[in-house]
């Protein structure tokens, strides 16, 4: 009987020492990074300048935002690595814009090939770009009313 006992007191104990076991060695993994993007449009870009895409275009929607936002020119948007957009001195500019390219605090962006989406929680649109290690051209559909034909600006960036 004292065999018997010892041996249930030894099974106990040796199946509890496991129990510890399992529930001690849990996944301890670290948790998956961020995924980072290396596309060269990944840096702080300064605005220096909009024009009609077609010489000698008159775009009404351009003198309104230069009007509204006399800092245009001191704007600067960062496309940071997890695909987020930070905007920096001119936040009128980021309002006056705002109809045309979603660059709000929420706003995303992802490059394939020559074109750039640019998302927010509400709205994405994809716009035309190319670009260079300090150079990013950006043609923006500046359509206001759909009676007429499209005139497209190019917003002009400079890699600061």
């Amino acid at each position: 009987m004292k065999i018997t006992y010892a041996l249930s007191k030894l099974t106990f104990l040796a199946f509890l020492f496991m129990a510890v076991a399992i529930v001690a060695c849990k996944d301890d993994k670290d948790p998956d990074p961020q995924p980072v993007d290396t596309n060269p449009i990944v840096g702080k870009w300064q605005v220096t300048a909009i024009t009609p895409e077609t010489a000698g275009t008159t775009i009404p929607a351009l003198q309104f935002i230069t009007t509204l936002a006399p800092c245009i020119y001191d704007l600067k948007l960062t496309f940071n690595a997890n695909n987020s957009i930070t905007t920096a001195d001119c936040p009128a500019a980021v309002s006056a814009m705002g109809a045309f390219v979603p660059v709000g605090s929420d706003a995303k962006w992802k490059v394939v090939g020559d074109k750039l989406t640019l998302s927010t929680a509400t709205t994405s649109q994809e716009f035309k770009i190319t670009q260079t290690a300090t150079n990013l051209t950006v043609v923006v559909n500046t359509q206001t009313d759909p009676t007429k034909p499209a005139i497209n600006a190019l917003l002009q960036f400079k890699k600061v």
